[in-house]
């Protein structure tokens, strides 16, 4: 398989008060895209799960508005692998709108071993030749980001946070990041850009602390930095841009 490709209207539970798609709404679609194409290929986390003992797991995400995708937005997602390594895999996302690029994600996938809790080699997972290799449509780098900032909240992570591994979904993590904006913030933001590295895992019970520093880029881009800690082990960072 090379590309898995699928065409929707985009739904109310995608988008915030404006009628815009939101982060949240961005990253299930990301979520669901690539575990789709993933299991396609039987390389999804049950699968893996039960066949090698491992579970597959979002280490970086990577996404990029290129124009507004609004409620009732007829689009086209294409998903396929841009990248395999002996230990990594890189799977684009690229949804599009009257034929042109609105929305451009990539997110890194690593097999993590059940009870060592180490990375696998990806040919230790069934993944060979199956996973076919194609160019990305646009460029996506991972940038290093370094900033930590001023205390924002704290949270505990709850039962609806846990995904099927045991650990914190990570569209929850983005989700509690965003709960530090303010309303109004929120209803008049247009997220531009999101590049989060997941760095640990955390679980039920877990108490995180949120630390902020906010950039203004230029008159029209602002930048706030993330880092989420556990203790005095960083847990993510994140950048999201609007």
């Amino acid at each position: 398989m090379k590309k898995f490709k699928v065409r929707q209207t985009v739904g109310a539970g995608a988008c915030d008060p404006s009628g815009r798609m939101s982060l949240i709404g961005a990253l299930n679609l990301i979520q669901d895209a690539v575990t789709a194409t993933m299991a396609k290929l039987e390389l999804d986390g049950f699968s893996v799960r039960r066949k090698y003992g491992a579970i597959m797991v979002f280490s970086k995400n990577h996404l990029k508005f290129l124009q507004d995708i609004r409620w009732q937005d007829k689009i086209v997602i294409e998903c396929f692998f841009s990248m395999k390594s002996l230990a990594r895999l890189n799977v684009d996302v690229c949804v599009k709108k009257t034929g042109k690029i609105a929305l451009y994600a990539r997110t890194e996938v690593c097999a993590v071993d059940i009870k060592s809790g180490r990375l696998c080699r990806t040919d230790a997972v069934g993944i060979g030749n199956q996973v076919k290799v194609l160019p990305s449509l646009y460029d996506l780098s991972w940038d290093k980001m370094d900033s930590e900032g001023k205390l924002k909240d704290t949270v505990t992570i709850r039962t609806g946070n846990i995904d099927y591994a045991g650990h914190t979904n990570n569209v929850e993590y983005i989700r509690l990041l965003l709960d530090t904006f303010t309303l109004e913030e929120w209803r008049t933001m247009a997220p531009k850009e999101l590049q989060v590295a997941y760095l640990n895992q955390s679980f039920l019970g877990d108490k995180l602390a949120i630390y902020a520093v906010d950039q203004q880029l230029s008159d029209q881009t602002h930048e706030r930095i993330y880092t989420l800690k556990k203790d005095q082990q960083d847990v993510l960072r994140c950048s999201i841009r609007w």
